[in-house]
């Protein structure tokens, strides 16, 4: 009788593996015959959730650039720390003088994702408002950033207390021809000259162009600073806004101002936003010092997932470095974690629908990809692909699909992730 539980047992699991092979022999045939990948590293992983179990992997163990699949590491480290809330603002009262600091939170006036926690805070205190600065010892550039991409607003500079997500928004109206500003005292220090069809603004030694008879919008990156805080402040608040040095105790006994998470992590996740990511990571850093610091909430994550993280390079929040080096290893388990974290309804809430949402909008349209729930990682000749795959019956599944160092075209490197993904649905029968 043990004999034949034994050899049942020996059957079976050969059975899964034969089927796992056949996964993983149709995978492989599949790159090989697309043109696209020709020359490229193309990795592939998929586990079973439920079960635990590894059904594919492809190079899982290669290093990678992982591009923004790094947020997938700074949003579970702020999960981690600071589970469904995120500390928006800390203070402490003194003889009718309130004392206030920033927590590193990015949402205070943002252009794109309306927040007034801050501010409508601030405006129900009766004493005094006394801003203290907190110091930020990182760069405001990251390490490995490009130059190139400073113009723009997915590389605005990082800050300890960033306002307008720290970038002029500058919109024109052609009914009446006019342009807005916000915040609005930048209009007197960015100036402009008029052509035929456009404004165009010389700043930063790079040039903008605003269309001039359609309406149209740019984001500018400007310099942060504590001047440049208590400018908005004032100009936001009902109350004046004093500049205050830090008292060597002034953070003992002090309370906190307290917000959902929500916003912060679907701009990190749906859209991608790199300030917001750069920002949570110098949240982790204010849990442990004065002075905010990416390398240290790099660290702090580090330390709390240690197995996770052996072999690989982390320099920044938000995947814009060239520097990061990550593995399918590592990013399975951290979406192991994810969800183990979060119930699947907020895996759908936060995990843009592809074809649908987010940074996912019209990723592959002419393919059926409604089971598929993730997060793209792009930069040049490199696009990735990570997140869950949900049956109707809402069973999960995780998976990477990673592409490096391919030349051609990203929209053909994306139908072809999205070919790989259907053959993994109808094999696993997942729509």
């Amino acid at each position: 009788m043990k004999i034949i539980f034994v050899a049942s047992c020996l059957f079976l699991n050969l059975f899964c593996l034969n089927a796992q092979n056949k996964l993983e022999r149709k995978l492989l045939k599949a790159v090989k015959n697309e043109p696209s990948f020709n020359g490229a590293q193309v990795g592939i992983t998929l586990m079973d959730l439920e079960k635990k179990k590894e059904l594919v992997a492809i190079h899982s163990e290669k290093r990678i650039l992982p591009a923004s699949l790094v947020k997938l590491l700074t949003l579970y480290g702020g999960i981690q720390k600071f589970g469904d809330s995120l500390p928006a603002l800390h203070y402490k009262k003194e003889k009718n003088r309130f004392y206030f600091w920033s927590s590193g939170y990015p949402l205070v006036n943002h252009p794109l994702y309306k927040d007034n926690t801050v501010t409508s805070f601030l405006n129900q205190q009766k004493d005094s408002l006394f801003y203290v600065s907190r110091p930020m010892i990182s760069s405001p550039l990251g390490i490995g950033w490009a130059w190139d991409d400073q113009a723009y607003y997915f590389s605005a500079k990082k800050s300890s207390f960033p306002v307008y997500g720290n970038v002029v928004e500058i919109k024109s109206n052609p009914n009446p021809e006019q342009l807005q500003f916000n915040p609005s005292f930048f209009e007197n220090t960015l100036k402009h000259t008029v052509e035929k069809d456009h404004y165009i603004f010389r700043t930063n030694d790079h040039v903008y162009k605003l269309s001039r008879f359609q309406k149209d919008s740019i984001y500018v990156p400007f310099i942060p600073s504590d001047s440049l805080v208590i400018k908005v402040l004032r100009n936001t608040l009902n109350s004046p806004v004093y500049s205050e040095p830090k008292k060597t105790d002034i953070h003992f006994n002090s309370k906190t101002l307290n917000t959902s998470v929500e916003k912060v992590y679907k701009a990190i996740i749906q859209d991608s936003d790199n300030l917001i990511a750069e920002s949570l990571m110098l949240m982790l850093s204010g849990t442990e010092q004065w002075q905010l610091d990416t390398a240290l909430g790099i660290n702090i994550i580090h330390r709390q997932n240690k197995m996770m993280y052996e072999n690989i390079v982390q320099v920044d929040g938000s995947g814009l470095s060239r520097n990061n080096l990550l593995t399918h290893e590592v990013l399975i388990e951290v979406l192991n974690k994810i969800h183990k974290s979060s119930s699947s309804l907020k895996i759908k809430d936060y995990f843009p629908q592809a074809n649908s949402e987010g940074t996912l909008y019209m990723y592959a349209p002419n393919y059926d990809m409604s089971f598929v729930y993730a997060k793209t990682g792009s930069m040049k000749n490199n696009h990735l692909l990570a997140g869950y795959l949900l049956s109707p019956s809402n069973k999960p599944y995780c998976f990477i699909v990673s592409v490096n160092n391919y030349k051609g075209e990203k929209r053909s490197i994306q139908r072809n992730i999205a070919d790989l993904l259907l053959v993994i649905s109808n094999k696993m029968k997942l729509n």
